[in-house]
């Protein structure tokens, strides 16, 4: 009896599974123009977990699609993207899809490029960075997200960049100490990025378990490059003014090998905002050996060095008095030349080495080793038993004297609206200063010094990625991943103004601790050292990361429903290793600390509801926990080994869900989601009058909770007419009151802890919680086409600062006083919109193809739209007021254009 029973239940089986034939579907994708095969088309089966790459021939193939009717995309950047509604009866090649030019996506990849970020200004608001400009898709809502609403910095659901997961040719490339991707580290090599690999929120892919924002991957291999040689000219009024790039690719040819080189130039002598200039060039050399249909070897290397003058973020009493809301204080003439005191330079070559591997039709392996070495420079002020060198210094402005003579703030407001010595940094005045310094030795010690704080890193990165399919109806994806790295973080003397030596001890503990000369001493094993241009001092020590993963995904495919079920373990260990013994910690500082090992796992789930080929439903499900990085986990790891007290992993509870309506003339989608995090923290430093020297602020047990919907849809009115329009409605809120610890950043002294922070229900800073786009297109079919958008912007708030919102902070004040409210409420800018439009037309002539675009941000020239900002930390106890330290806030740039000319042949 069991034995009949095993019989017809392998019959079932057997019959479930035939019944439903598998059929293998493959065709070509071309140049519509040249006729050329097009390499890394990403070609995806709407509503399935289906897509292929087209390879060197610009041929793709899928296998396992049952019988019925199928809607077919092809994506490539700077083409229109393809609909084709197939019907599947059998095995089949589809008749040969040719892609059309459109709006070049280096006209929007290069305009975003350089959109400053908040990184790039001197916050205290922790140093954020743009959400990733590239995860645009095809996909309204997030094509508005990448390109339109980077005006504002928006971030997709209100996620810092970091919850992005980020790999170029399969190797994660994400900052181990941070978690941020840096774009800039291949910026000016837009030709050979252009191919990518995006799935946003908690989408599974085919090489990454996936990050909480989504994952990119951007396939640079020289086989999958557009065939041909470019060249191209950009010019702009932002960030930099000119751009050269030049990119040639062989494509495969006929001795397998396949070659791509491409380079660029971007400069500026004056950016957009005054005293900020720009010199940046860029090299790519990828080569690909296919030795047979099994076997592919690439190598490829780049690199992006940077270096460029700073725009610092003032006070709007400063900005008032200037005339304008980009004032930089950052500059001052010398010798009748601009000069700025905060400059950057970046670069980090990287070299990658992949292994492409396919065992069989169903089974492929992915195996890839990166190795990078990178520079982070930034020169800044530093200045000792002197006045504060800052122009827009709270003492030098006129409110810091309202209550003295009005002839007195009369003359300061008159000083700084004329004269640029007042205005900008006065550097003869420095130097005049530091010629004047002569010790006891007849020696000049410098009083002010410009000094450059690097982070010189070696990562090592080993990356393997396997893909299955099982069976027709089962797929499985996996791998393993594991990087080593270190950076070593330190400063050096840049220039010493005209004197001969800078002392290398801390002035704020000489004040306070002249008795103990020892205790003021950065580098006790070399006391009162006497340092030159170029000598390391201050601080020195290294960050060690090492990390490992492994993951796997499960896609089980069904007629009507789509499953998939996925896990990945995490293994994170850092410690700090100090080069210098500081003499206030001689016993923790010098040498490496302990180790911080973190075990964490993350499981997410999800299903799609393929209601018919027009309409589909999915929802995701995740749990995730995650190490903290690095930086977020010393108190002060510039000058000991501690770390911030009940440091953990932090627990994010994520879910959303999907509708997909694709028509032959509209394609949409309407989201809502949920996400929690628990047991954040967070670090701030800044100087505290009270105490009269740098504190470090840690907050510990943060929890948030991000929820709201999104909106994107692009509607065909003609043929040749497109509406597109994209909205999101969130809240982003905190939900907890942290616990804070205090600590004396020179001494370590705990001044107080476990103080409570009353930051429940605030908002999280320095993106808009509301935006929307409509934008209109026309696309003529000689090759030319036409667009504008308008965008909104609200609910936008700046960084608060912790300390304010205690009771300590409050202490006397009751309720209704005036100084309560400005203390307790957290601050939101204004609403804004923005008006964009772009043209471009395509030429054949001959063989050479000719492309122009022509774009132009903020039509209107609105230079009053507040980004976000940042409150002082800094207030007057005694007061009870922030008065003298008003917060700073971003401005978007006013107009600018980007006019871009293309050569391809």
């Amino acid at each position: 009896m069991r034995k009949i029973r095993f019989i017809l239940l392998f019959a079932l089986l057997f019959g479930a599974t035939s019944v439903f034939a598998q059929y293998e579907v493959s065709g070509y994708v071309k140049d519509s123009q040249s006729g050329n095969p097009l390499p890394g088309v990403s070609v995806q089966v709407v509503g399935a977990n289906l897509n292929a790459v087209t390879d060197e021939k610009g041929f793709y193939k899928f296998e396992g699609l049952k019988g019925g009717t199928y809607l077919i995309d092809y994506v490539l950047s700077g083409y229109e993207t393809f609909e084709n509604s197939v019907n599947i009866e059998g095995s089949i090649q589809l008749p040969d899809v040719l892609l059309k030019s459109g709006i070049s996506d280096d006209a929007y990849m290069a305009f975003n490029e350089v959109t400053i970020s908040i990184d790039d200004l001197e916050s205290e608001s922790g140093g954020q960075a743009v959400s990733g400009l590239l995860q645009s898709q095809n996909d309204a809502f997030a094509s508005a997200a990448a390109y339109t609403f980077s005006a504002a910095r928006f971030n997709i659901r209100g996620y810092m960049p970091e919850y992005s997961i980020l790999l170029m040719n399969g190797i994660p490339v994400n900052d181990p100490e941070s978690g941020f991707a840096s774009w800039s580290s291949w910026g000016g090599l837009n030709d050979v990025t252009r191919n990518r690999e995006a799935r946003n929120g908690l989408t599974p892919t085919d090489w990454s378990f996936g990050g909480l924002g989504g994952a990119t991957n951007l396939n640079v291999r020289a086989s999958q490059q557009r065939i041909g040689t470019r060249v191209s000219y950009a010019s702009t009024n932002r960030t930099y003014t000119n751009r050269v790039m030049f990119t040639h690719s062989t494509g495969m040819m006929e001795n397998g090998v396949a070659f791509t080189i491409s380079g660029s130039r971007r400069w500026a002598e004056e950016g957009y905002v005054e005293g900020t200039n720009y010199d940046a060039w860029a090299y790519f050399v990828g080569i690909e050996k296919k030795f047979n249909d099994k076997h592919s070897v690439a190598f490829t290397t780049y690199n992006a060095p940077i270096k460029r003058g700073m725009q610092g973020v003032s006070t709007d009493e400063a900005k008032e008095l200037a005339g304008t809301n980009y004032y930089n204080p950052n500059w001052g003439y010398q010798n009748g030349e601009k000069r700025n005191a905060k400059v950057r330079f970046q670069q980090e070559p990287t070299f990658i080495l992949n292994h492409y591997w396919n065992i069989n039709p169903n089974l492929t392996v992915t195996t890839s080793a990166g190795y990078s070495f990178s520079t982070y420079q930034t020169t800044s002020l530093n200045w000792y038993d002197a006045l504060d060198p800052r122009p827009d210094y709270y003492r030098k402005l006129p409110s810091y004297w309202v209550d003295s003579d009005p002839s007195v703030v009369s003359a300061i407001t008159d000083a700084f609206m004329n004269d640029p010595s007042i205005s900008q940094i006065n550097w003869d005045y420095l130097y005049q200063v530091n010629y004047n310094s002569f010790d006891d030795n007849d020696s000049l010690r410098s009083k002010y010094i410009v000094e450059n704080r690097i982070t010189d890193s070696r990562q090592f990165t080993f990356s393997s990625v396997a893909n299955w399919v099982v069976t027709p109806e089962i797929k499985i994806n996996g791998g393993v991943d594991a990087s080593i790295y270190k950076g070593k973080n330190y400063k050096v003397i840049d220039d010493l103004l005209g004197g001969q030596y800078w002392l290398d001890i801390d002035q704020f503990v000489e004040r306070d601790f002249f008795s103990n000369p020892d205790l003021a001493q950065n580098d006790l094993d070399n006391p009162n050292r006497k340092v030159a241009v170029g000598d390391e001092f201050g601080y020195s020590y290294d960050a060690n990361v090492n990390n490992g993963n492994i993951w796997a995904v499960a896609n089980y495919t069904l007629d009507r429903f789509d499953f998939y079920a996925g896990a990945n373990y995490n293994y994170t260990e850092f410690w700090r290793t100090g080069n210098m013994r500081n003499g206030r910690f001689p016993q923790d500082s010098k040498g490496d600390s302990p180790k911080q090992v973190f075990h964490n796992y993350g499981v997410k789930a999800g299903a799609t509801w393929k209601i018919s080929g027009r309409h589909y439903v999915d929802g995701n499900l995740a749990y995730i926990t995650r190490a903290p990085f690095f930086r977020n986990s010393y108190i002060s790891p510039r000058t000991s080994n501690f770390v911030i007290p009940g440091l953990t992993n932090e627990k994010i509870t994520a879910a959303d869900i999907n509708y997909n309506l694709r028509t032959p003339y509209i394609k949409a989608r309407f989201s809502a989601y949920y996400t929690r995090f628990t047991d954040q923290t967070q670090r701030k430093s800044f100087y505290d009058d009270t105490y009269r020297t740098f504190i470090n602020y840690t907050m510990r047990g943060i929890e948030k909770v991000h929820k709201g919907v999104e909106f994107g849809a692009e509607i065909k009115l003609t043929t040749t007419l497109t509406l597109n329009t994209a909205a999101s409605l969130g809240s982003y809120q905190y939900t907890s009151r942290p616990l804070a610890t205090v600590t004396q950043d020179n001494l370590g002294t705990v001044l107080v802890q476990d103080q409570v922070v009353y930051i429940k229900n605030f908002f999280v800073p320095n993106s808009p919680q509301t935006v929307a786009m409509l934008g209109i297109r026309y696309a003529s079919p000689k090759y030319w086409f036409i667009g504008a958008d308008v965008s909104y912007y609200d609910h936008i708030y700046i960084d608060f600062a912790p300390g304010k919102r205690t009771a300590e902070a409050l202490q006397g004040l009751e309720p209704g006083d005036p100084r309560r409210d400005a203390l307790t409420a957290q601050e939101k800018v204004p609403s804004a919109y923005l008006v964009n439009a772009n043209i471009g037309k395509s030429w054949k002539v001959k063989d050479y193809y000719i492309n122009l675009n022509f774009m132009v941000s903020n039509i209107l020239d609105n230079t009053d739209f507040k980004t976000g900002g940042f409150e002082q930390a800094r207030y007057s106890v005694a007061e009870q007021t922030s008065n003298k330290f008003p917060p700073k806030y971003f401005y978007n740039y006013g107009r600018t254009y980007y006019l871009i000319l293309g050569l391809r042949f």
